[in-house]
């Protein structure tokens, strides 16, 4: 008995619904910025069917990673749904736990400063608990000077 694979049309070309770390993880080896339209793509990619898994998750990290000058959009999405993972659809709903705290904080030190920052602090705000110890480190990175200049070079700019 064969199992048929469900595949449906991307930008991307034809995705099995499975595969969608691997279209992720392809976009993060480009290296490049997304546009607002693969964004889009990617939006309709991962919320179609079910919420992105811990790995999905993982993947667009690294894709935030190779983000050099990102499209609002970009920044939005993954923001948004790395706080519903984190938030959301994990157990317990609304409430980021120790280890899953230690993993979102390395992760995040692994981005841009400011995206880092926003995603920390987006995180805090849609959960109900959170560890103390995450809350302080988040404020730490806030008041960072590296933060606090990029923030003034982004006010500047406005």
């Amino acid at each position: 008995m064969s199992t048929a694979r469900a595949v449906k049309f991307s930008l991307y070309g034809l995705e099995a619904l499975n595969e969608r770390r691997a279209l992720i993880a392809a976009l993060a080896r480009q290296g490049r910025n997304l546009t607002s339209s693969e964004v889009r793509q990617l939006r309709r990619a991962l919320f179609e069917d079910e919420a992105a898994t811990q790995d999905e998750i993982a993947a667009l990290f690294d894709l935030e990673r190779v983000q050099d000058a990102p499209c609002a959009e970009w920044t939005e999405f993954f923001i948004q749904c790395v706080t519903d993972h984190m938030v959301w659809q994990r157990r317990p709903t609304g409430v980021v736990i120790g280890e899953q705290a230690e993993w979102l904080l390395a992760e995040a030190d692994r981005c841009r400063a400011l995206t880092a920052v926003a995603l920390l602090a987006n995180v805090l705000a849609e959960a109900h608990r959170a560890p103390e110890w995450l809350v302080a480190a988040v404020r730490g990175r806030i008041e960072a000077p590296e933060v606090q200049a990029a923030l003034a070079r982004e006010a500047a700019l406005v």
